[in-house]
């Protein structure tokens, strides 16, 4: 009926609040980002003051692999600071992640930094927070943040031929039509998050 009557007064208003409407779920993204980034500092100062309620799902992680209230406030706070992550950097991830004998600190250093700017630049939520651990040690965890990341993808993972000797292989796909590269590394988790990063290049370039 505004459609219809756009000068009177009442379809006015009715057409302005429809355009607010759909403002805001345009920025869904952008306001569930900023209310995340103004809650972080009281959710790490509850849990470092130990005030976080039991049936709480962060409380589960305390004392539990973290170990301390101080360092799970201090996961929660990383999550918080990741900004953007570009091609280059991608491409730097990458040649570390197939070159490396096995999982290090420096390389979970730089996959969290890569799954907080992927998972909450789309959903951020204390829900994402990663349990603790080792994304390069383990393929558990490395699943996990595969998962995540392309949350509507897939993963494989197998080996060059019939020897088992060979470099593990992984595939990480977008959606299920997907056909992406294989890559290989010296460990499972290394080369599924090869994959992956391999995967968010090939994304990066089709949006240049």
């Amino acid at each position: 009926m505004a459609l219809q009557s756009p000068g009177a007064p009442t379809s006015k208003m009715l057409l302005g609040l429809c355009s607010e409407i759909e403002s805001l779920r345009s920025n869904q993204s952008d306001l569930r980002r900023d209310a995340f980034r103004e809650a972080v500092r009281g959710i790490a100062n509850v849990i470092r003051n130990q005030q976080l309620p039991t049936d709480f799902p962060l409380a589960r992680m305390i004392p539990g692999g973290y170990g301390s209230a101080d360092k799970l406030a201090e996961e929660i706070e990383r999550a918080n600071r990741q900004g953007p992550v570009d091609v280059n950097e991608l491409r730097q991830l990458r040649q570390k992640l197939r070159a490396a004998a096995e999982g290090s600190d420096e390389i979970d250093e730089a996959i969290k930094r890569l799954y907080y700017a992927k998972v909450f630049e789309t959903n951020p939520s204390t829900e994402n927070i990663l349990p603790p651990g080792s994304p390069s040690r383990s393929l558990e965890l490395a699943a996990l943040v595969v998962q995540r990341v392309v949350p509507n993808g897939w993963w494989t993972m197998g080996n060059n031929g019939v020897n088992l000797t060979e470099p593990p292989v992984a595939k990480v796909g977008t959606w299920a039509g997907d056909n992406p590269k294989a890559e290989s590394a010296a460990t499972t988790s290394l080369a599924l998050l090869s994959a992956l990063v391999l995967t968010l290049i090939s994304a990066a370039k089709k949006d240049e």
